[in-house]
């Protein structure tokens, strides 16, 4: 997993972290609302079916409260003792025209109720719509006998075919329900006969029409006995099995057609009719294909958006890592002039990437500063070696000078030969780079003998030194080329005598060693420029053509590489009056040479 680049585990890690919860999120939404969707569908047809129970129950309470009403009126309880009590013909007749006025008040107020019969239990009738078919009696009808049986009960005949019964107004059977109540003599409560209604169907349709659930959804009214009260014109009622309402359940899941429909029911306490909503699974799942086909689209463009984003995102980070990494490998290669453009970066890489400019530069530096010491150091250990190859073949040659000057009794050419042969020891030391402060003052002296034999009067010099630092060791060579350039620049310019004073001084825990002139002096701006390159360590020629110059850089450069930065040389000077160059070295030091 770890050798796969940082990019395609950026992009893998934000695809996962995008693409779990929108998948986790689709299918739990996905889940939910098909159980939302289907318990919504559920109580939206509970409340329809209660709705259209209350409807159907509120109507044919009014309807009962007619029946009751006629039940109680004087004229019909007259109407059906009738057989009991001797009336005569005309206040019968009178009778009978009077309910049937009532009669026809009513269905006309109530135009859902097709007709009303009133009959008692000696197959005397009267009715504003119905009469007999034949001359068998109503007593024996079914809604007569059930109604007297229990007369405390309204009955409900839905559909009453084969009654001995024929209308005016020529509808059938399939056309009503039978509502019917017995009527109770208060007085003996005895059932002297039965209030009938015909009412219309189309009333229930009313109530039901408004009220649909899906496109293929439906309502539909079963008696007590499971007998279709009402339904619209649809195959389907006549394929579900009126049994599978005959259990606790309210509810049941019907396959018709290779169609799967949900069937939900409630049973009035007042008719005892069902109530029934029939409605297609496949209505519902339409709803929540959908929904799935949305989230779907939804899932793809976030997903498309996430790995838009992911990638966009992944990239900003990994574009300036592998700048980065470009760069490193190039800088490996030794690239040092390669940079990382942190000004297109106002965050953490453009910080990273100024860091690592930093650095490069830094390196650059070191190893410039590195490469320049020791290309110094190398420059000044063959100058010395050439200085000490010069005066080996010197020593040998000026001490045969001094053999044959010794046969000729020439004390002044024994004498400088003296110096110069000591001089030229001294800087030969056996190859070592160190001398103890002694030699270095021998060194000197036996180079002003020198001097002094060549200006004569014109020169003359003075040494001092403490005696207690006589035996420490310093680098050879240092002392000579500052009084060489204070003689060729300071006393040689100068008109008249001159004069050079050398001392060597412990100061606090540092040797200082100052040669002064009274020569010609410096001028300000050269002064600066002088002391300017000493603390630099950079090269520089007072004289080009002497050379003397190189020969202070060199003391400078081998100061500061052998003791370190804060030590080396330092001019004073005032044009005039002189020069004072101050050589500063360490008292005591673990150089080795």
């Amino acid at each position: 997993m770890y050798k796969r680049n940082i990019r395609n585990r950026l992009l893998i890690f934000f695809l996962v972290v995008t693409f779990l919860p929108i998948t986790t999120l689709g299918v739990s939404a996905n889940l939910i609302y098909t159980k939302i969707v289907e318990n919504k569908v559920n109580q939206h047809t509970d409340q329809m079916i209660n709705q259209i129970e209350v409807n159907i129950d509120n109507y044919i309470k009014s309807v009962e409260n007619i029946l009751m009403y006629m039940s109680n009126s004087e004229d019909i309880k007259s109407f059906l003792n009738e057989s009991e009590v001797k009336i005569e013909s005309n206040e019968s007749e009178i009778l009978e025209d009077r309910i049937r006025r009532n009669l026809e008040i009513y269905t006309n107020i109530n135009s859902e109720i097709f007709s009303i019969l009133i009959a008692n239990n000696y197959d005397k009738y009267i009715s504003n719509e119905l009469d007999k078919k034949t001359r068998d009696v109503l007593t024996k009808e079914i809604w007569y006998m059930e109604s007297i049986n229990e007369s405390e009960k309204i009955h409900f005949f839905s559909k009453p075919i084969g009654r001995n019964l024929k209308s005016y107004k020529n509808y059938s059977a399939e056309d009503v329900i039978t509502i019917s109540k017995a009527v109770v003599d208060r007085n003996n409560n005895k059932a002297i006969g039965v209030v009938m209604a015909d009412i219309n169907l189309k009333k229930f349709d009313e109530i039901i029409r408004d009220n649909y659930i899906g496109e293929k959804g439906f309502f539909y009214i079963l008696d007590d006995n499971n007998n279709i009260v009402y339904s619209p014109v649809n195959p389907i009622v006549y394929r579900i099995n009126s049994n599978n309402f005959d259990n606790d359940k309210d509810s049941f899941i019907k396959s018709i057609n290779n169609e799967i429909f949900k069937i939900r029911y409630t049973t009035s306490n007042i008719t005892g009719w069902k109530s029934i909503g029939v409605f297609s699974l496949e209505d519902i799942s339409k709803d929540i294909s959908l929904m799935e086909r949305f989230t779907l689209v939804i899932a793809v463009a976030t997903l498309f958006l996430a790995v838009f984003f992911s990638l966009l995102f992944t990239n900003s980070i990994v574009t300036p890592i592998k700048e980065l990494k470009t760069l490193m490998k190039g800088v490996e290669s030794g690239d040092l002039d390669l940079k990382f453009e942190e000004y297109k970066y106002k965050n953490e890489f453009g910080e990273l990437g100024h860091s690592f400019n930093h650095m490069v530069s830094e390196i650059k530096k070191l190893i410039n500063m590195v490469y320049n010491e020791q290309r110094s150091k190398r420059k000044a250990e063959i100058e010395t070696l050439q200085a000490q190859i010069k005066p080996h073949f010197l020593y040998n040659t000026l001490d045969t000078i001094a053999w044959m000057a010794e046969d000729y009794n020439a004390k002044d050419i024994i004498n400088l030969v003296g110096a110069l042969t000591r001089m030229f020891r001294i800087g030969l030391n056996k190859g070592r780079e160190l001398i103890n402060l002694k030699d270095e003052i021998e060194h000197i002296n036996s180079y002003l003998i020198i001097q002094k034999y060549r200006y004569e009067d014109k020169l003359n010099y003075e040494l001092e030194f403490d005696k207690d630092i006589l035996k420490d060791l310093i680098l050879k060579l240092i002392t000579q080329p500052i009084v060489e350039n204070a003689i060729y620049h300071g006393i040689k310019e100068k008109r008249g005598k001159g004069k050079i004073l050398i001392k060597f001084n412990r100061i606090f825990d540092d040797i200082v060693i100052t040669v002064e002139d009274n020569g010609a002096g410096i001028s300000e701006e050269k002064l600066q420029n002088i002391n300017s390159m000493l603390e630099t360590s950079n090269s520089f020629c007072i004289d080009s053509e002497s050379g003397s110059g190189y020969g202070i850089s060199n003391v400078n450069t081998r100061i500061k590489l052998t003791y370190g930065q804060e030590y080396g040389l330092k001019y004073y000077s005032i044009i005039g009056v002189g020069t004072k160059v101050e050589i500063r070295l360490p008292f005591e030091n673990n150089y080795k040479g």
